[in-house]
């Protein structure tokens, strides 16, 4: 059910669906897979990996700021430990900018309270939804966004993790989901916080303990309204289930325009949780007793990890299974855990504090030189194996890779890279530059360790998997890994000049990545802009793209950052900082071969301004002052050259850059024209 203001219209900016504004549906089918596994990834938070915070309330606060707006911060301080979000709506969306809007806003914020804004997204384009979130940052400065009436059929989700990840890029980092109703796991990481129930009457607790339990927590709310009675068993049954709740005993048709009457109520169960947690801690030894630092260990909880170095400690939740991965290192590999168990992964149970031991045996180290085929040099690397089992071939392994996308397809390959590290080794164990097969193969990985592998495309890390080589019976180890690329995303520079207004056609533009490495090329047409390019979005969230435009040889402007989103075409305004128009008079001194100013009373000279193709742009006599002027003037690489018009003659020219900064210039008379020779001992000059 949506939370649109009632009694106010709702503006309408866009005449395309949801589905045809941005995607069609193969395009959202395309990216389904990828994006929301890099997404879950990407947006966890290492607080809540665990899903340990306290359960606290998520309020949509509809009223006008006033007295509704201080009975909240109230209740935030006299239960500070209780997380509060509130949600504003100032008009479906955020309206006109309105002062009493932001004062209100940073007196909630000063309390401890999150505020996010209201946006209704039904029907709505991608570009007014941006647009809204603008506003948002720009007028209210607000902590995130509050996105309603969001789909929950499949398809959609590349829609919402754009907007979320757009959101992110311009600093408001929470954002929170509103289908109303249960949805598809696919939908977990495109908010951060999924509203799966918004109706009359309490939610039952079982709607919350199907699939829901392979994920945290933090990823789930509720709102209820039309609630009369506060019960403290089911509230608590709750706060091991969602993050946040808002129970009100308000009905419709506008239940969000006061607080519930019985919130203190509410807020007072929240602030009696007690967190019952355990602490698990990992330690590595060897099989000696000797205590092991530093060796790399993850652990996962349905589908979050959290990782350290031994000795690692964290916290779980009783009764909840956990699975424990340690690494080997150089020449230690694990022999067995505590209990006897020889995998490097365990599963656990804990009841209470838990300590686990890994104990480790040494290896010999035998250095190999392996020498590549192809295009590859010689490399030497010290690989490690066994003492009992010396035979080089049987201690490595090889992965069988393919680059696909979500659909299953193959991808194109042109442009990707891999980065391969082992176990937690921060150094790159092997680069693989560039791949000419797909599936291909990674070979003479030596056994008994975890590699990392990320995929990068146009210089942006699009994936990253994990694969464990351990030696299984006699034959030779080879597993089969999928790498996945998203879909491109598209960005359209519009160049202008510093007002903001007038285009700057026929500049250079490139586009790099953060090493600089140029993806595309292009010159700006008569509007400013470019051909759109269609380039790999990023994981990394520091990964960015940067646009260089240039006019002729010296006038260059960096623009950063730039994020791409999965099947998103973005319009990357720039604003450089120069001038349409050089209004200052631009003065050339002209001298002669004495260095001496030239003047109109011992000369007929003239200064002929060209631009870079030769083209003659103005001509200005040089006056009594020894000075030529112009006016008026675009920015770029022009030519001064020294003329007599009488004769024609060339007597020397200087290559100049006019940007606004500097107006004044000279130019120099040489012993003989232009082209013209003066003999074995002297040439002509240019300055």
């Amino acid at each position: 059910m949506g939370h649109k203001k009632l009694g106010t219209p709702l503006i309408w900016e866009c005449k395309c669906t949801l589905n045809d504004s941005m995607f069609s549906k193969k395009t959202s089918f395309f990216v389904l897979t990828v994006l929301v596994s890099v997404l879950c990834w990407s947006l966890g938070s290492s607080h809540d990996v665990y899903g340990l915070s306290k359960t606290g309330l998520i309020v949509p606060l509809y009223s006008y700021p006033g007295s509704y707006w201080d009975a909240l911060v109230k209740e935030k301080t006299s239960h500070p430990s209780v997380p509060i979000v509130a949600i504003i709506n100032p008009d479906s969306g955020p309206g006109t900018k309105d002062t009493n809007y932001l004062y209100g806003v940073q007196k909630l914020q000063s309390s401890g309270i999150k505020v996010i804004g209201y946006i209704y997204t039904a029907n709505i384009g991608y570009g007014a939804i941006t647009s809204y979130i603008d506003d948002y940052k720009n007028w209210y400065h607000v902590d995130g966004i509050f996105f309603d009436q969001m789909s929950n059929v499949k398809g959609n989700e590349t829609f919402y993790a754009s907007l979320t990840n757009y959101s992110k890029s311009v600093g408001l980092n929470y954002t929170v989901g509103n289908p109303g109703v249960d949805t598809l796991p696919s939908y977990i990481g495109t908010v951060n916080n999924l509203v799966l129930y918004d109706n009359p009457s309490l939610p039952p607790v079982s709607s919350f303990e199907g699939w829901h339990k392979n994920f945290t927590k933090s990823n789930f709310s509720f709102i209820a309204y039309g609630v009369n009675a506060t019960d403290a068993t089911y509230i608590k049954n709750m706060t091991n289930l969602v993050q946040y709740m808002y129970i009100s005993n308000s009905t419709l048709p506008n239940p969000f325009n006061s607080l519930p009457g019985h919130i203190d109520s509410v807020m007072q169960i929240l602030d009696e949780q007690k967190i019952n947690t355990s602490f698990v801690t990992v330690n590595a030894t060897t099989v000696t007793g000797k205590p092991l630092v530093g060796l790399w260990t993850v652990v996962t909880f349905g589908k979050n990890t959290s990782s350290g170095f031994t000795p690692f400690t964290f916290d779980a939740i009783p009764g909840n299974n956990y699975t424990v991965t340690v690494s080997n290192f150089q020449n230690y590999t694990l022999d067995h855990w505590d209990d006897g168990t020889k995998s490097n992964t365990r599963t656990i149970v804990p009841t209470g504090n838990l300590t686990l031991t890994a104990y480790y045996g040494t290896n010999q180290t035998i250095s190999v030189n392996k020498t590549l085929t192809g295009a590859q040099k010689p490399v030497s690397q010290n690989y490690t194996y066994p003492a009992s089992k010396p035979n080089v071939l049987s201690n490595t392994g090889s992965v069988s890779a393919t680059v696909s996308y979500a659909t299953g397809d193959r991808a194109y390959t042109y442009g990707v890279s891999l980065k391969i590290y082992q176990d937690a080794n921060q150094l790159v164990y092997r680069n693989i530059d560039s791949i000419s097969d797909n599936p291909f193969d990674i070979d003479s990985l030596p056994l008994g360790h975890t590699y990392k592998i990320e995929v990068y495309a146009n210089g942006m890390c699009a994936d990253i998997e994990y694969v464990r080589l351990d030696q299984t019976g006699q034959n030779p180890v080879h597993k089969n890994l999928i790498l996945h690329l998203s879909p491109p995303g598209g960005m359209r520079p519009n160049v202008f000049y510093n007002d903001g207004v007038t285009p700057i056609d026929n500049s250079i533009v490139y586009i790099k990545d953060q090493n600089n490495k140029t993806w595309g090329m292009d010159f700006t047409d008569i509007h400013g802009q470019t051909l759109r390019f269609w380039l790999e979005p990023t994981i990394m969230n520091n990964d960015h793209y940067t646009v260089d435009v240039k006019i002729g040889q010296h006038m260059s402007y960096s623009y950063w950052p730039v994020f791409l989103y999965p099947g998103v075409g973005r319009e990357i305004k720039i604003i450089t900082p120069w001038p349409p128009m050089v209004d200052s008079l631009v003065t050339v001194k002209a001298y002669d071969e004495k260095s001496k100013l030239l003047s109109a009373r011992n000369s007929s000279f003239a200064v002929d301004l060209l631009d870079n193709n030769n083209n003659l742009i103005s001509e200005s006599k040089i006056d009594y002052h020894g000075e030529a002027n112009f006016s008026n003037l675009k920015v770029g690489d022009y030519v001064l050259r020294l003329v007599d018009p009488d004769t024609g003659q060339k007597w020397g020219e200087s290559k100049v850059t006019i940007d606004g900064t500097k107006t004044s210039f000279s130019i120099s008379k040489s012993h003989t024209p232009l082209g013209v020779s003066a003999g074995p001992t002297s040439g002509t000059s240019t300055s």
